[in-house]
């Protein structure tokens, strides 16, 4: 149905009443024939007042200094449409405001020619866009001058931004790598779990950091930590991810010089309880020599010096031999039958010169008749007993008891060496079998006798355990039992033996 003349007027007053914009109706003498409500709101006149005024009328005087007046009068002559033209102004008292317009041609009903100007205040849309573009810029900056590599790429994985951490680390500039897809960065086979995240982006754990090497221009690759972060539109779906890598180089760096230094530690360590660890037999061969050299007439003296100075050179050799097996060690493949008493009176013999006074020692082996004999290699064995001695002396430097004992049970003996000193604490008993671990501030120890000798004991087939209390601690070493010894007991039954 066509609208009837008085339709088409209803409707022009609803639009002129209901556009935002400002809309002033010129005829050819640039005089207003009507402006709508939201010019007359603004410009706080009425239509009566405004109606057939002229244009440098109806605008403020800081108008007069624009080219409006004359674009009107051009399109009026021309026909020609000026579309989003922007002028500003200031007026007295009044921040500056600026205004988008466009200016129609108009054939008026009487067959002259007009213009319509419609006219948008645009001053707060445009600090509005400043705003924003200085936002846009301000983090745009800061991404820049991360120091983490900030990389967005598309649900697919393509590349879309690549900031200057990842362009100094890699080589690679932004207009190179702008579209390529992000596996294709990362060294193989790790490219293939790129390629599987971005297969299950919605499932990517924005928790979650992976190690990805990455492909560089002037080098293999780096080592780098990623974290992925997915980016979401207004209805949930998944618009990209935000992948953010750690260079791990310089970390990668210090953690080997870290490692390095420990080395070097370590090593001084060793060399100091080396020293100690000789110097003490030499000491005692050095001591009996030099009575020998006084032309002792005593032969029990003069036999017990001889034993000394050997005793002395075997310890040191076998501290060597220890020191060879802990730089390489080797499987024990000839072993003989070992006297559990002959080798735990040596080992206390060789161990005495860290006795303290007051302390006393508390046999308990079986009786010569039910002797004990192990399987081993007996300088070794001496060694752990040894260095099991001397730590508890070590726990009891005002004296104190301590308790050698040693039984049979079936295919092995346990031989315990126990003191009374005051326990070792519960933070350092998982430690003590670590190697260089000590509690010894003087420097006299390695740190390196419990590993030692635990390693000796495993290699002859056994164990150590430790037990401690606040009332002392006791340590139960476990070997196995000479093999004639076992052949000769074929029913495996244990022996009943008696402690002295």
């Amino acid at each position: 149905m066509l609208l009837t003349t008085l339709d088409y007027t209803s409707f022009f007053h609803a639009m002129m009443a209901t556009i935002p914009s400002s809309i002033l109706i010129f005829d050819e003498r640039l005089a207003v024939l009507t402006v709508n409500h939201n010019f007359l709101e603004k410009s706080r006149g009425s239509l009566e007042s405004i109606s057939g005024r002229r244009l440098h009328e109806v605008f403020p005087g800081a108008f007069r200094d624009t080219p409006l007046d004359q674009q009107i009068r051009e399109v009026v002559v021309t026909g020609r449409t000026l579309h989003r033209l922007r002028t500003s102004y200031r007026a007295p008292g009044v921040s500056l405001r600026v205004y988008s317009y466009s200016i129609c041609p108009l054939q008026l009903h009487d067959g002259s020619r007009g213009a319509i100007l419609v006219m948008d205040d645009v001053t707060d849309l445009l600090r509005l866009g400043e705003e924003v573009r200085r936002m846009q810029l301000h983090l745009a900056s800061i991404v820049d001058s991360a120091g983490d590599l900030i990389i967005s790429t598309d649900p697919r994985g393509a590349i879309m931004t690549w900031n200057m951490a990842a362009e100094k680390a890699t080589g690679f500039v932004d207009s190179e790598v702008r579209g390529v897809a992000l596996a294709d960065l990362i060294e193989e086979p790790q490219n293939l779990e790129v390629e599987a995240c971005f297969r299950g982006i919605t499932e990517i754990d924005d928790g979650r950091s992976v190690e990805w090497p990455m492909r560089c221009r002037h080098a293999d690759s780096i080592p780098v930590s990623w974290r992925l972060s997915r980016m979401t539109g207004e209805g949930g779906e998944v618009t990209g991810v935000v992948v953010v890598g750690r260079n791990l180089v310089e970390q990668r760096t210090m953690e080997a010089q870290m490692r390095q230094g420990e080395k070097l530690a370590a090593l001084g360590m060793v060399i100091g309880g080396i020293a100690h660890e000789i110097r003490s037999p030499l000491g005692v061969s050095s001591a009996a020599a030099q009575l020998m050299r006084q032309r002792i007439t005593s032969p029990p003296l003069l036999e017990d010096c001889i034993a000394r100075v050997i005793g002395g050179i075997d310890r040191a050799s076998l501290i060597v031999e220890s020191l060879l097996r802990f730089a390489r060690p080797r499987p024990i493949t000839e072993t003989t039958k070992v006297s559990v008493d002959d080798m735990l009176k040596n080992a206390l013999m060789l161990a005495s010169g860290e006795v303290a006074a007051g302390t006393t020692v508390d046999w308990r082996l079986p009786s010569e008749a039910d002797a004990l004999y192990a399987e081993g290699v007996q300088n070794l064995l001496e060694l752990v007993f040894i260095n099991l001695i001397l730590n508890a002396f070590q726990a009891m430097p005002n004296g104190g008891r301590l308790v050698i004992g040693a039984s049979r049970d079936r295919a092995e003996i346990a031989i315990t060496i126990g003191d009374t000193g005051p326990g070792i604490p519960e933070a350092h008993l998982s430690k003590i079998f670590d190697p260089f671990f000590t509690t010894r501030s003087d420097g006299r120890r390695s740190g390196l006798g419990l590993w030692v000798s635990q390693a000796i004991v495993r290699q002859h087939g056994g164990s150590v355990d430790v037990r401690t209390s606040h009332g002392g601690t006791t340590f139960v070493v476990r070997l196995p039992l000479a093999r004639t010894l076992i052949a000769a007991t074929p029913t495996g039954e244990p022996s009943h033996l008696h402690c002295g």
